[in-house]
């Protein structure tokens, strides 16, 4: 069986060309003095590094220049007061810095940020100080020449797609990370909406490899679960966290990886560890079939405050059942039968245990009787009904306004993949207008981690600071643009 260094050896030879492009914002020099501020605008939303330069004005300093740099992802960002933030999540997330600078130089800020505004104050200075040469030199490792534009002639849908694909390029460093601003891990439920978008848009298939490569290479917990999330920087550790959902999505983006590309030898690389994770998961199934909750684990299917998530968990075992028997027949694996078979018996399963037939949901005690929209997808997605029966639920729940909705892109994806499902093409499109669509009327350059139309401050962290506002499980539009040729 491989290992580790097998692994890890195949990520680095997987490592990704990164391109940069140097942004000049729009002030090129202004003379400051203490209590002064400037707003640097870059047009767009950049992942990268800033620099910038001083110099004397008529006299020469006699003391170190203070300066606090803000980085936003957006004006409200920006116009967020700091030092009110109170932790969830980590503070020094937020991407403020105060430095000294003892003479005229040029400096070049050691960290990355993601960002649009650039905001300077000059804290203190003894004499006015000129600030010039600006510069943001923004990196990413999609290939922009490859883009070709979106063939719709929907202008709404065109906007969308370019702020999708933008989102993917911002997130696409030397692995798919969620968000450039914030936890710049790779996360197995990103990574498998990334890589689906960039088969349709930029086709760096280098990257979507080493992905793979690093999660295999990564330490499985106590159930068999590979890690959720990975980090590379400054060198590798596999991440604490095993979430049960995220566990099966990895044998998924090993199936989407074949199917479009046809490539057995990572399959076969990976072959033995996919088993593995669905090996893992049906030793959680009771003598019904059905998913039992385990010790000290976790499923995550969305951000939804409250969410009681097993029986969309289960679909999501089937889901990767389907993908996974698929593959085995297409590469002539001969346990694909045996797949095939299980599946059919935990999908009538859950229809006898999970479906309430009086309520014409799956409504049940799993779930302590909760209506959410995420089981009815998940069941739809997991092939436990179909055709007309799938259709009047899954209008119902999203019309209902005491089922629990989706509040991320992440979810919003599966409820759109399972209106393309259902052959549903104008509720799906009208679905991506409404949600996407109404990020960009609040001036969204990319796609955000969480949205609620209704609550612009809703956070998963308390705290709308925080959040990302370029977040990967958000780029999807792009690939059911390109996809359905819509």
């Amino acid at each position: 069986m491989k290992n580790k260094k097998f692994f890890l050896s195949k990520a680095q030879d997987n490592y990704p060309k990164l391109y940069y492009k140097d942004i000049k914002p729009d002030i090129t020099e202004i003379a400051v003095s203490t209590g002064d501020s400037i707003l640097l605008d870059l047009g767009e939303h950049a992942v990268g590094h800033f620099s910038f330069a001083f110099d004397n004005v008529n006299d020469f300093i006699d003391a170190p220049v203070r300066l606090i740099i803000k980085f936003g992802e957006d004006m409200r960002e920006i116009e967020d007061d700091f030092s009110l933030y109170k932790e969830g999540l980590s503070k020094t997330w937020l991407q403020e810095e105060i430095i000294n600078l003892d003479y005229p130089q040029k400096t070049i800020l050691p960290r990355r940020y993601a960002c649009r505004y650039i905001k300077i104050t000059i804290d203190k200075t003894n004499k006015p100080i000129k600030l010039f040469d600006f510069c943001f030199r923004a990196s990413t490792s999609a290939d922009v020449s490859v883009l070709k534009p979106a063939e719709t002639a929907d202008a709404l849908l065109s906007k969308i797609d370019l702020v999708a694909t933008n989102t993917l390029k911002e997130c696409m460093q030397s692995f798919f990370e969620d968000g450039p601003k914030r936890d710049r891990r790779l996360w197995t439920g990103d990574l498998r909406l990334e890589a689906l978008t960039n088969y349709y848009t930029f086709q760096n298939l280098e990257i979507t490899r080493r992905c793979l490569y690093l999660f295999a290479a990564g330490d499985c917990d106590k159930l068999g679960f590979l890690p959720s999330y990975i980090y590379e920087t400054p060198y590798y550790f596999s991440g604490s966290a095993h979430i049960a959902d995220y566990a099966l999505l990895f044998v998924v983006t090993v199936c989407d990886y074949y199917k479009h590309i046809g490539d057995t030898g990572v399959v076969n690389d990976l072959i033995s560890i996919c088993k593995s994770q669905l090996e893992s998961f049906r030793n959680t199934l009771d003598e019904n079939l059905i998913v039992t909750r385990q010790e000290g684990w976790f499923a995550f299917i969305d951000w939804c405050p409250g969410l009681e998530n097993l029986t969309a968990l289960q679909g999501v075992y089937l889901y990767t059942l389907e993908h996974f028997s698929e593959l085995l027949k297409s590469i002539g694996d001969e346990e694909h039968e045996k797949y095939s078979i299980h599946l059919s018996e935990v999908r009538n399963a859950c229809k006898k245990y999970l479906y309430d037939e009086n309520k014409h949901a799956f409504i049940n005690k799993l779930d302590k009787g909760q209506f959410n929209v995420h089981s009815q997808v998940w069941m739809i997605l997991g092939g436990v009904i179909d055709g007309e029966e799938a259709k009047k639920l899954l209008v119902s729940c999203l019309d209902n306004k005491n089922a629990k909705q989706p509040v991320t892109p992440y979810m919003r994806h599966y409820v759109t993949e399972a209106l393309f499902k259902l052959n549903m093409r104008n509720k799906a499109v009208q679905y991506i207008k409404t949600f996407w669509g109404g990020m960009l009327e609040h001036g969204a350059d990319t796609f955000w981690e969480a949205y609620i139309p209704e609550d612009l401050d809703f956070s998963p962290y308390d705290n709308r600071t925080i959040n990302s506002l370029c977040h990967a499980w958000s780029c999807t539009p792009s690939y059911f643009i390109r996809k359905y040729g819509l």
